[in-house]
C-alpha cells in the first residue's frame, strides 16, 4: 500500500507539471524612477544566469547588437562579474531562466548583494521552456531588483525555448513528448525578437525614456509556492555522483550556483543543493545519479541526442563575446 507521503508527493509532481500558464489581466505597480545618468551610453555590462545555454545565447546575440549600436560591451556570466566596477556602467542588463515560476534563488542573491548603480539605466529579460508560466512577472522581478539598487528601468521581456526541466521528460513519454512540442525553438523568429527588444532598449535610452515595471495578475505568482525549490528538493530521492562514470571534468561543479558539489569526492550537498538540475543537465558522462519520485533523470545532452536535436545558432558570429 502506498504511503501518505508518497502519495502527497506523487500529487505535488502532477500540479508540477500540470499546471497551466498563467493569464495576464491587470498592472500591479507603477513608480517615478530618478533621472538616467547619461542618455548617450559608451559602455554596457550584459549579464545572465545559465545552465543550459539558452539564457546565455540570447545574452550574447543582444551584446552583438548593442555593439552594432558603437557601445562597448561586456557580457559574461554574473558569476564572473566583478561587482564593485558595476557602476561604471552606462547600461546594464541582466537575464535569467524561469525557475519553478520565480527568479531563481541564487540570482535572486546576487542581485541584493551589488553595490549601488543609481541613475544606471537597466533592462532584463527571462527565458522560459514550452508554453511557460510567470515568465513575465519574473523578468518584472528581475528589473526590480536592479531598480532596488537604483537602477533606472528601460526594458523588460522574455524569450521562449524548449523546456530544460530533466525530470519532465524523465518522467514519462506523455511528458517527454510535450517538450518536444516546442524543439524547432529557439528559431530565427526568437532571434529576431532578441534583436529588436535589444534594439529598442538603445533607443529608450537614447530617448531617456524610462520603462514602468507592469507585473501582470498572474496564477504563476501562486503557483511558485506551490511548486518551488525546496517541494522539489523533497521530490529528489536520490542525488550522488556515480563513481565509476565520473572522469572528474568538474562541470558539475562549474555549473552548480552554489558550490553542492565536489567531483573529487563524487559527493553532492543535498542540503545545500536547490534543485536547479545543473548538474544532471550538463554532465557529459551522464555520472549525475538522480531520482525523482522513484524516476531515473537524465539530462539535457543526452535528450537532445536521443532525439537528435541540434539548437538553431544566431546567424551572427558572436565567439569574441565571452
Amino acid at each position: 500500500m502506498e504511503s501518505r507521503r508518497s502519495f502527497l508527493l506523487k500529487s505535488s509532481a502532477i500540479i508540477i507539471f500540470s499546471l497551466a500558464p498563467g493569464c495576464s489581466a491587470i498592472t500591479m505597480s507603477q513608480r517615478t524612477f530618478a533621472p538616467m545618468k547619461t542618455m548617450q551610453p559608451k559602455r554596457a555590462l550584459m549579464l545572465w544566469y545559465s545552465q543550459t545555454g539558452n539564457t546565455r545565447r540570447n545574452g550574447r546575440l543582444i551584446a552583438k547588437v548593442w555593439e552594432k549600436h558603437g557601445l562597448q560591451v561586456d557580457a559574461l556570466d554574473i558569476r564572473k562579474c566583478e561587482k564593485p566596477s558595476m557602476d561604471q556602467y552606462d547600461l546594464i542588463m541582466i537575464g535569467s531562466p524561469v525557475y519553478y515560476y520565480d527568479v531563481p534563488d541564487n540570482v535572486k542573491d546576487w542581485l541584493s548583494s551589488i553595490p549601488r548603480i543609481d541613475g544606471t539605466p537597466v533592462a532584463s529579460y527571462t527565458t522560459f521552456g514550452g508554453k511557460g508560466s510567470n515568465q513575465h512577472n519574473t523578468a518584472c522581478q528581475l528589473l526590480e531588483l536592479l531598480a532596488e539598487k537604483g537602477g533606472v528601468p528601460v526594458g523588460v521581456a522574455s524569450f521562449g525555448n524548449m523546456s530544460t526541466f530533466a525530470p519532465e521528460w524523465s518522467w514519462s513519454e506523455d511528458f517527454a513528448k510535450r517538450v518536444l512540442q516546442y524543439k524547432h525553438l529557439p528559431n530565427k523568429a526568437t532571434y529576431e525578437k532578441v534583436r529588436e527588444y535589444a534594439s529598442a532598449v538603445i533607443s529608450h535610452v537614447r530617448d531617456g525614456k524610462s520603462h514602468e515595471i507592469n507585473k501582470e495578475l498572474s496564477f504563476g505568482d501562486i503557483k511558485k509556492y506551490i511548486a518551488s525549490a525546496k517541494v522539489n528538493k523533497l521530490l529528489i530521492g536520490k542525488h550522488t555522483i556515480d563513481e565509476s562514470k565520473c572522469v572528474e571534468c568538474g562541470t558539475c561543479s562549474d555549473v552548480c550556483p552554489v558550490g553542492a558539489i565536489v567531483p573529487s569526492l563524487h559527493r553532492v550537498d543535498t542540503n545545500r543543493c536547490i534543485a536547479c538540475m545543473g548538474c544532471v543537465n550538463n554532465c557529459p558522462e551522464n555520472a549525475v545519479d538522480m531520482e525523482y519520485m522513484g524516476k531515473k533523470v537524465y539530462g539535457f545532452l543526452e535528450f537532445m541526442e536521443r532525439n537528435n536535436i541540434k539548437i538553431e545558432e544566431p546567424k551572427e558570429r558572436i565567439g569574441k563575446i565571452h
